[in-house]
């Protein structure tokens, strides 16, 4: 197994270690902040073990197909986990965010699965290019959820979601489009004949 993928694993690991303790700092009271930075100390040691496990896979020669497969589970795992998180349990001090964020968020992704499952079955032909639009979503995503961690406010906060919902949009109405082009190109859109 490489490092890469042992990274990965780790990242998969240490997301039911951040919900755990987000949970227990909102079991405290009072507030115990240690449990609030260490929830912070183990969300940015997951975000930056993304980084260094492609690092490793890219100048490394470190990629496998277990590390490729599990990779983006473990991207999503965290994200989803810390919308839900931070959404729907009340943290006592801490801002949560609004509930259409994480349904932005969320639907977007399970979109883009259900749509990714229709092209697999058609058997259409597809190259898996990740849109700007969505890297710059995420970005946003991720400094939303430091936002809240780090207690900035409502009004930073909202801007930073909103933000990550709009572009969330775009990106979604870009892969849709594509999506639809592609199976109108395999022949897959045109009226057939019931037999």
């Amino acid at each position: 197994m490489t490092w890469a993928t042992r990274i990965t694993i780790l990242r998969l690991i240490l997301v039911p270690v951040f919900v755990t303790f987000i949970i227990t700092y909102d079991d405290t009271d009072p507030r115990e902040e240690v449990w609030r930075y260490a929830a912070i100390g183990v969300f940015m040691l997951a975000s930056i073990s993304d980084a260094v496990d492609g690092y490793l896979a890219r100048h490394w020669n470190q990629g496998s197909a277990l590390g490729a497969l599990l990779d983006p589970i473990a991207d999503k795992l965290l994200l989803f986990a810390a919308l839900v998180t931070l959404s729907l349990i009340p943290l006592g001090h801490l801002r949560p965010f609004p509930i259409w964020f994480p349904a932005i968020i969320i639907s977007r992704d399970a979109l883009l699965l259900g749509g990714y499952c229709v092209l697999r079955h058609f058997e259409v032909p597809m190259e898996i290019r990740p849109h700007w639009t969505g890297k710059v979503s995420t970005v946003f995503t991720l400094m939303a959820i430091g936002a809240v961690l780090f207690k900035l406010g409502a009004p930073a906060t909202l801007a930073l979601c909103a933000l990550g919902a709009g572009f969330a949009l775009v990106c979604t109405v870009i892969y849709v489009r594509q999506g639809l082009n592609l199976l109108a190109h395999s022949g897959h859109t045109h009226p057939q004949s019931i037999k």
